[in-house]
């Protein structure tokens, strides 16, 4: 290239100057000079998303500061601006920096072998362990890596009374299936009911029966018919049940009610009553289902029910506490509600050995029909082989612990869980935390937790940090446990940011671009009145006029370039006291010498002392 200047250089000018030559010289002088090849350039540089996007970072941040002096000095010479910059130009590089969570918390499930350490053989521990006890080695057996601080939140049932395992077992199946001819309750089923009490053979036997889908003793056979105006009571005998709990079911048609009596029972061979089952006027012609332990005196529910309509009652008695429970159905159910139409507590430990039906003044006029009696609600509900099953009430409780030293330990005070009482004062309409219990990404936590940690820790001092535990949904992950650190600052409670702004700068080596991280800095007026302190009285500097030097701010031609050399070193020292090796300074400073002249050195701090980095 530079052939083709000359000759077209010499052409020109032989045409218009005498001494070509120097012309030619002059013309390439100045053309050196402006080449964009020759500068030596410093400047600032802010990734934007396209940025990230042609370094294939799809969340838009390096994971690492390695990552980021790898992947950038490439993407740098990619950069038009910086084509032609050549040896100690700079860039400054403002970066997203992914730098982790502040903890990480990991939500642990015990399962059926973690509560065999505690000796139960439930899915939970029993009534009188401490989970505590064991929590912290179970955590500590199946949480396989973790780091000082983080969090496990353990979630775990415990059983609030008696449990035990039973085999489902129905102790009475009666569809009333004794032909196709009506008449008394005690002939068509051939001695299977009896009198208890009343007059005999009052009590009816229909060949219709009652329906309900999925029952398993529906539209089977026939129906007992009761009435409000008789008095024969009878009996059937059922598998005797001594133990646990026991469950009755019956479909049931009321016509008529009245002011209210039991109708419906268990029995002992001693003619003790259990889980008496009744029926009254609401007060509007409608009807009040209620039950009584062992006494004649009811518990009624709240909810009115329609005559003429069928229902499927079941009561339930508990032999070890006494605590009866009547549930009112429209539909058949696998499952035992969550709460009873009406509860009562009598006496315990009363044997089941038959079930009885009543009649009686104020007691309805009803079909009855498919009466069941079983050990669990399941076999109620089902004919099939059934698998074991555990009897007992339990509670779902959690606990909090924290990784330190090497082990899982309760958590300090500064460890917050949010709960389902604390997602309600935040808001339970729609779009708000309250709303499902947990935050998510159109209720992020940032938008709530500063406001109500304000309110709960109104006194918090500055500086004060709290980790905070809490539920999030995500529509791709679903429901999970995440967490943050939060600190007062300004008053305010402030999260931990895991993705921070922050700079790289690169250097050009001659060949490329390298990570640098050198530290420019000019001198001050204060810088040498440091320099005249510190080097008054050193007989190595005998030679320079020290206040001439404060007074000037700048060097002389006195100093040599090891005075010079010393001097900023004791400066970087001052600087930066801890500075790591290979740390380097560009110091710029001026020097009297035929005029006031501005110099620069770079000094590296190599083996413990500041050297010239040539």
């Amino acid at each position: 290239m530079k052939k083709l200047i000359y000759l077209i250089l010499v052409l020109a000018l032989g045409f218009t100057s005498c001494e070509p030559m120097d012309d030619i010289y002059n013309e390439l002088d100045k053309q050196e000079a402006t080449d964009p090849r020759n500068e030596i350039g410093s400047d600032e540089y802010t990734l934007t998303s396209d940025d990230y996007d042609a370094l294939g970072l799809n969340y838009g941040s390096f994971s690492s500061e390695s990552d980021a002096k790898t992947m950038l000095p490439e993407f740098i010479s990619s950069v038009p601006k910086y084509d032609y910059w050549t040896k100690n130009s700079s860039v400054l590089v403002g970066y997203q920096l992914y730098v982790g969570n502040a903890f990480s918390v990991e939500d642990y499930k015990l399962t059926q072998e973690d509560y065999t350490l505690s000796g139960s053989d439930l899915l939970g521990f029993q009534s009188d362990a401490t989970p505590s006890t064991y929590l912290a080695d179970i955590l500590a057996d199946n949480i396989s890596y973790s780091s000082e601080g983080d969090y496990a939140i353990a979630k775990y049932y415990q059983y609030t009374g008696i449990a035990y395992t039973v085999t489902p077992t129905v102790s009475l199946d009666e569809n009333l299936d004794y032909g196709a001819v009506t008449g008394d309750l005690l002939t068509a089923s051939g001695g299977n009911w009896v009198n208890h009490s009343g007059t005999d053979n009052q009590l009816q036997y229909t060949t219709t029966s009652l329906s309900m889908t999925d029952y398993p003793a529906s539209a089977i056979g026939g129906s007992m018919m009761i009435s409000s105006s008789g008095s024969e009571d009878v009996n059937t005998s059922i598998t005797p049940i001594t133990s646990g709990k026991v469950f009755a079911s019956t479909l049931i048609n009321i016509s008529a009610v009245s002011d209210g009596t039991y109708f419906f029972h268990f029995m002992d061979d001693s003619y003790g009553y259990s889980a008496r089952v009744g029926a009254k006027d609401d007060g509007s012609g409608n009807i009040l289902f209620g039950i009584g332990a062992t006494s004649s005196t009811l518990t009624y529910g709240t909810t009115s029910f329609d005559l003429n309509t069928t229902y499927l009652l079941v009561s339930s008695y508990d032999i070890a506490t006494g605590i009866s429970n009547l549930y009112v159905l429209t539909v058949a159910v696998d499952t035992e509600p969550n709460t009873a139409e009406a509860s009562n507590t009598g006496d315990a430990n009363k044997g089941i050995e038959r079930i009885g039906v009543r009649q009686g003044g104020g007691g309805p006029t009803a079909t009855l029909d498919g009466i069941r009696v079983a050990n669990t609600w399941s076999a109620i509900m089902s004919n099939g082989v059934l698998d074991n099953e555990v009897i007992g009430d339990k509670i779902a409780l959690e606990m909090g612990y924290t990784y330190a030293d090497g082990a899982w330990v309760t958590p300090s005070d500064r460890f917050y869980s949010v709960s389902d009482e604390d997602f309600d004062s935040m808001g339970e309409d729609s779009g708000e935390p309250g709303r499902y219990n947990n935050f998510g990404s159109s209720t992020p936590p940032d938008d709530y937790l500063p406001t109500f940690l304000g309110l709960k820790f109104p006194y918090a001092p500055e500086g004060a940090e709290l980790d905070v535990v809490y539920d999030y949904y995500s529509s791709s992950s679903g429901a999970q446990l995440r967490g943050n650190l939060y600190t007062v600052i300004d008053g305010e409670w402030v999260a931990y940011e895991s993705t921070i702004s922050t700079t790289l700068q690169f250097g050009h080596d001659g060949t490329t671009w390298v990570p640098d991280n050198t530290i420019k800095y000019t001198l001050v007026g204060a810088d040498f009145e440091f320099f005249g302190t510190e080097l008054e009285g050193n007989t190595d500097f005998s030679n320079v006029n020290l206040g001439n030097m404060v007074t000037h701010s700048n060097f002389d031609y006195n100093w040599s370039e090891d005075q010079i050399l010393y001097a900023l070193g004791l400066l970087a020292d001052k600087l930066n006291p801890g500075a790591e090796e290979g740390q380097k300074y560009l110091f710029t400073y001026l020097v009297y010498d035929n005029g006031v002249n501005e110099h620069s050195k770079i000094l590296i701090k190599q083996n413990g002392a500041w050297v010239v980095n040539d």
